[in-house]
């Protein structure tokens, strides 16, 4: 006979693949909501990239998109890092989703295993550790993601300098305003010349002006650096000459990247001291043992 406490985690297990695979299957549509989300008038006012994919190719995907039409809005995902990074809401979520769950089943097995072996846990021992290791999962997604956005934006920060100096060579060279932001980001091949280019694309179909799409787009990445010229080249629509303010807000941003350079070798440098002083320490102590042991036998 199977020990109850096999079949209790085993079960706990089951039931939460179960609803991993109940978030697989198709959501049935609320006719009024879907209506709403075609009412151009009621979502003229939402951000675009609060958009809930409704094509899913990967798992994660497929159960992000579920959850992402059964809770909404209340979810609070880190949407302009993720749009930097190019990963999609739904994929996130799914992950996060899957590794939570990950983290629940894992001790759960083993609390089964053990106790066909004879030798089970404290039932509230898998418990709290199921519950504790799927928060650690559930954040972890989270972190990876703040982490790769900051270095994707300190990028972003070096590629705007150089884009700002360009810019401001072209307008001082008779280039209209528009000429000058579209076709400084043509010879570009960092990813944040790529995004330029397909906003700008955008904004020719759709009639938009380039340095409006712009600063759309350093407002959906949450990047300062583009959306600061591009209020620059809105005033160089009508006519004001900025060669002189966009130079010096590539001056600014340069010194900015290298005042953050100089501070992080410094953090660099003082995690180095206990290290290496802990290395001279140990050092000294190998060093010191034979000679005492050598004086305190004499």
């Amino acid at each position: 006979m199977i020990p109850l406490d096999a079949v209790v985690p085993a079960a706990a297990a089951g039931a939460l693949i179960g609803l991993a695979v109940r978030a697989l299957m198709p959501a049935r549509r609320d006719l009024a909501s879907a209506l709403d989300r075609l009412d151009v008038s009621k979502t003229a006012g939402t951000p675009r990239l609060h958009a809930v994919t409704t094509t899913a190719d990967t798992l994660q995907e497929r159960i992000g998109v579920r959850l992402m039409g059964e809770l909404g809005h209340r979810l609070t995902l880190p949407i302009k890092d993720l749009n930097l990074l190019g990963i999609t809401p739904a994929a996130h979520l799914g992950k996060r989703t899957l590794l939570a769950l990950y983290g629940l089943v894992l001790p759960q097995l083993l609390q089964a295993l053990l106790a066909l072996a004879g030798t089970p846990l404290p039932f509230a021992v898998p418990v709290i550790v199921s519950l504790a290791i799927a928060g650690v999962f559930w954040f972890l997604p989270g972190k990876d993601v703040a982490r790769d956005a900051a270095a994707a934006r300190l990028v972003v920060r070096h590629a705007a300098a150089s884009y700002l100096e360009r810019v401001a060579l072209a307008r001082i060279a008779n280039s209209g305003a528009a000429q000058a932001l579209t076709e400084t980001a043509e010879v570009g091949d960092n990813f944040i010349f790529v995004r330029m280019r397909q906003a700008f694309h955008e904004a020719d179909l759709s009639g938009v002006s380039v340095w409006d799409a712009l600063k759309q787009l350093g407002e959906d990445l949450d990047i300062p650096e583009l959306t600061r010229p591009a209020d620059t080249l809105a005033l160089a629509g009508e006519g004001a000459a900025v060669y002189t303010t966009l130079q010096a807000q590539a001056r600014q941003l340069r010194i900015a990247l290298l005042s953050d350079t100089k501070t992080q070798a410094n953090e660099a440098s003082a995690e180095m001291v206990l290290p290496v002083t802990a290395g001279v320490i140990l050092m000294l102590t190998f060093v010191m043992i034979p000679v005492t042991v050598t004086i305190l036998g004499s």
